[in-house]
């Protein structure tokens, strides 16, 4: 039979597990929510005429595996590039409201407020989740784009 010190052990041991788990899920939480900052160097596209204080909403999309690698960033990332006008590329400090990696979606909208020195983004909508499968009659692969509501052909 276990001493109280065992107990008291498992007891702490356990204590730590499940104060961790709130803690990694609280932060997940916040994150999703747009609660928690990143601040990157990220490329932006910004006409010369966009001065500070001004707003504009931008696009960015997140990495597919191949590109992730290729970059050394995480599949899904979504903060290397935005687009928001047709003006030059700038690599600048960007403090991003929203997640990095959002690999569930293709495109990822933001509205973003040109600062002296950077920009501030913060995530305002996303494109539907795509989903991917395996056609039960065919065994190819499928995907869908609209939440699972029509399926495509993903080889073609």
């Amino acid at each position: 039979m276990a001493d109280k010190a065992d107990l008291e052990t498992w007891g702490c041991v356990i204590g730590l597990f499940v104060i961790a788990y709130m803690g990694y899920w609280g932060y997940t939480a916040l994150d999703s929510a747009g609660w928690i900052s990143h601040r990157e160097d990220s490329v932006i596209t910004a006409k010369e005429n966009w001065f500070v204080g001004e707003s504009k909403d931008c696009t960015s999309y997140p990495l597919d595996p191949n590109s992730a690698k290729s970059v050394r960033k995480p599949r899904g990332y979504a903060i290397l590039r935005l687009s928001c006008d047709d003006g030059p590329e700038h690599n600048v400090p960007i403090t991003f409201w929203g997640r990095s990696e959002q690999p569930e979606y293709e495109w990822v909208t933001w509205r973003c407020k040109r600062e002296p020195d950077s920009f501030t983004c913060k995530q305002t909508g996303n494109s539907e989740a795509s989903m991917t499968g395996t056609d039960r009659a065919t065994g190819r692969p499928v995907v869908s784009h609209d939440g699972g509501k029509t399926w495509q052909w993903a080889d073609q």
